[in-house]
């Protein structure tokens, strides 16, 4: 069992404040089949629904990938945030104050901590940005006019100054923050001298937002050349900062999610890029800050849209990222559109150049990402020679393969014979060979499934029919659940609850026990009865398996004792119990 440091009344009135299907329905799409709703699966790409949310137990499973849970679970995936994290962001939904007498001690110091860490993030946001408005002659206030953003995007992005080294950290301390706290937060550093100063000393400052428009960390941009400073400075990751999952803008976007005003996300490369994109009204922008697209951007990004853009910068390293940001946003599901700017290196300069109208049509005139694959890494080979023409055709049909559904495979095939000059049929056997390849390798890598042994899919069908209340007395199967694996522990948690008058629902175990996809207790909550009489049939052959295993572990030790017996009358005491047992045994049989 895991130990979730509240009380189980509070999950419980958390719980009731956020049905799981209202809840997952701000992610992705339901539709009513039979009792439960249906969804494509958010944790993994799929073009059939096979997550299923069941609104009676109060969880969520997918039969596709073995995801499931109940609704703290789903948050914590979805977000990427702990339990106590998913406890407090729904409970805030809820209107619900969180308790001040949690058990968990270290849940306690860990929530602390990052309320602290928060704390210092706002206040140093607030005086970044106040020292950008108050002081209008700085050389950071005058970059942002050169580069003509507004005082409107200032304000909605936060946007601030550092002018010295000093400042930030005398302010805070004022506010009664530690140089520990401070640290923890990423603001600021230390000298050789065990000084402490500003992290961000003398340069623009870029708040990074989490999903939910908190302030989680900083770019600092330096607007003066200097051989001393590096041109951007950024947070490390801190226990409220991962980089791998924050995007730039994002919260923005989740904001028109909600409010059903977003279809399409553009990717852009830097902060000034969605800053200018945002000002000119194309608010669907996200940036990925210059660092690589990773898988938790592309399902942070799969919670929002099915369509992205990519526009990333046209140089040789954004070539190269655009490459990678098509595989990782491809694996999630996503349909990818790719634009090349011509006559500008990105879209804040392109923007300037010719206006929003023209950025926009570019965007409506982007191309499909294995079109752009296809014509672009064709520029790479020399087609007359016949090795690099070989290079390029493997490489071609491996991004076929892997990109595209089998009616879009024949146009794309099309445009790669037209270039190589092989006939379409060749290039077809060549995919299908590559494919076949690859599914055998995946089935050889696949672990054996495991024979189905009676015994436990019995405790499975049992645990089942006490879970979903088709069975009441069930505290004569003590016997069958003796051992310490996790089905004990499930059937010792029914007899505590149903001891206690308590009850007990499917989505209450996700509070208590560890389970993970494709478990034994998974496996328990999403049993499927048969239909009622060959139920029955089955319940009453494995109540009697039950008893006999009873009556066999009671023979075991009679007959162990057999060896020991100290007097005649222990003796014939032992044989008769025998016997009775193996009456009982026989009769258990018929």
């Amino acid at each position: 069992m895991i130990h979730n440091g509240f009380s189980s009344e509070f999950l419980d009135r958390v719980r009731a404040k956020n049905d799981i299907v209202d809840v997952v329905s701000k992610y992705v799409t339901l539709t009513r089949r039979g009792l439960n709703f249906w969804a494509c699966c958010p944790f993994h790409n799929e073009k059939t629904p096979s997550f299923s949310v069941k609104q009676d137990g109060q969880f969520f499973k997918c039969f596709g990938c073995g995801e499931s849970g109940n609704v703290f679970t789903f948050i914590m995936k979805m977000e990427n945030v702990d339990f106590p994290t998913s406890v407090e962001i729904l409970a805030k939904n809820a209107g619900l104050e969180l308790p001040t007498d949690t058990e968990n001690e270290e849940m306690k110091k860990r929530k602390h901590e990052r309320d602290r860490v928060y704390a210092v993030l706002k206040a140093t946001t607030e005086f970044y940005h106040k020292n950008l408005l108050e002081n209008p002659e700085s050389e950071q206030a005058k970059y942002l006019k050169e580069r003509g953003l507004s005082r409107e995007m200032i304000e909605k992005f936060q946007i601030g100054a550092s002018l010295n080294f000093d400042s930030l950290p005398e302010h805070l301390r004022k506010l009664g923050f530690t140089a520990k706290e401070m640290m923890s937060a990423g603001v600021v550093g230390t000298g050789d001298d065990n000084r402490i100063y500003d992290f961000y000393g003398k340069r623009l400052i870029f708040p990074i937002f989490n999903s939910f428009g908190d302030v989680v960390a900083y770019s600092g941009r330096s607007v003066t050349p200097s051989p001393e400073h590096t041109k951007y400075k950024n947070t490390p990751q801190t226990i409220v900062f991962n980089k791998s999952e924050i995007l730039f803008g994002y919260n923005f976007a989740r904001d028109l999610k909600k409010e059903h005003m977003l279809d399409t996300l553009v990717i852009v490369e830097g902060h000034i890029d969605v800053i200018a994109c945002h000002q000119v009204g194309i608010t669907n922008t996200i940036g990925c800050m210059g660092t690589a697209l990773t898988t938790l951007h592309a399902k942070k990004i799969k919670q929002l849209v099915d369509n992205v853009i990519l526009c990333l910068d046209g140089d040789n390293a954004g070539n190269m990222a655009t490459y990678k940001a098509i595989d990782v946003l491809k694996q999630v599901g996503l349909n990818v559109r790719v634009v090349r700017l011509v006559a500008a290196k990105d879209p804040d300069e392109f923007i300037k150049k010719f206006g929003k109208d023209n950025f926009l049509e570019v965007l409506t005139n982007s191309i499909d990402c294995v079109d752009f694959i296809l014509t672009d890494s064709a520029k790479k080979y020399n087609l007359e020679n016949n090795s690099e023409k070989n290079q390029y055709t493997q490489e071609a049909l491996n991004y076929i393969s892997k990109f595209s559904t089998p009616a879009e495979q024949e146009i794309y095939l099309k445009e790669v014979q037209k270039l190589v000059k092989i006939p379409i049929d060749a290039l077809r056997k060549s995919m299908q060979k590559s494919e076949v390849k690859e599914t055998c390798e995946t089935i050889e890598n696949l672990s054996d499934t495991p024979s189905n042994n009676y015994i436990l899919e019995s405790k499975i069908m049992l645990l089942a029919s006490i879970l979903y209340k088709k069975i009441e007395n069930f505290e004569n199967f003590s016997g069958l659940f003796g051992s310490n694996d996790e089905l004990s522990e499930l059937y010792k948690f029914l007899v505590q609850k149903k001891n206690a008058n308590e009850d007990v629902t499917v989505s209450s175990l996700f509070d208590n026990f560890d389970i993970s996809k494709n478990s034994l207790i998974d496996r328990v909550i999403n049993y499927v009865f048969p239909e009622t009489d060959v139920y029955n049939q089955l319940l009453s052959d494995t109540i009697k398996r039950v008893n006999q295993l009873k009556i066999d572990d009671e023979l075991k030790e009679l007959k162990a004792k057999l060896s020991n017996v100290k007097s005649n009358e222990e003796l014939t005491e032992t044989l008769k119990r025998m016997q009775e047992l193996t009456v009982l045994k026989n009769k258990e049989k018929m």
